[in-house]
C-alpha cells in the first residue's frame, strides 16, 4: 500500500542537483528544477543503471550508460530511434508534498 515517506529537508536539494533517497525498497531520485521537486526512480528501466549519475539537460535526465532521456517531470523516455528495445523505456514517478521543511515522497 502506498503512503508518503519521509526523505530530506527542502534546503538540501538545490537547484538542478539530484539527491537519491531510499524510501524502504526503493531508490528515489529527487531533482528541485525551477523551484520545482521531481521524484522518480533512480533507475534507468533498460539495464538498471543508476539516473543519478547521469546529466540533466533542461527538463532530460540522461543515463550514463547509454544516454537515454527521460523527461523528469513525466517519467516518458524522449529519445527515439531503433536503438530503444523496449516497448514502454519509462521511468516511474512520484507525487511529492512539502510540510515543515520535510519533502516526502508518495511511494
Amino acid at each position: 500500500m502506498p503512503e508518503w515517506v519521509a526523505a530530506v529537508k527542502e534546503e538540501d536539494l538545490k537547484e538542478e542537483k539530484i539527491k537519491v533517497v531510499n524510501t524502504g525498497n526503493k531508490q528515489i531520485a529527487l531533482i528541485r528544477k525551477n523551484n520545482q521537486i521531481y521524484a522518480l526512480d533512480n533507475e534507468c528501466p533498460h539495464q538498471g543503471c543508476p539516473l543519478k549519475s547521469g546529466t540533466l539537460d533542461d527538463y532530460t535526465l540522461k543515463c550514463a550508460c547509454h544516454n537515454w532521456g527521460f523527461d523528469i517531470r513525466t517519467g516518458e523516455n524522449v529519445d527515439t530511434g531503433e536503438y530503444i528495445d523496449m516497448d514502454d523505456p519509462k521511468v516511474d514517478t512520484y507525487e511529492i508534498k512539502i510540510e515543515n521543511g520535510i519533502i516526502s515522497v508518495f511511494v
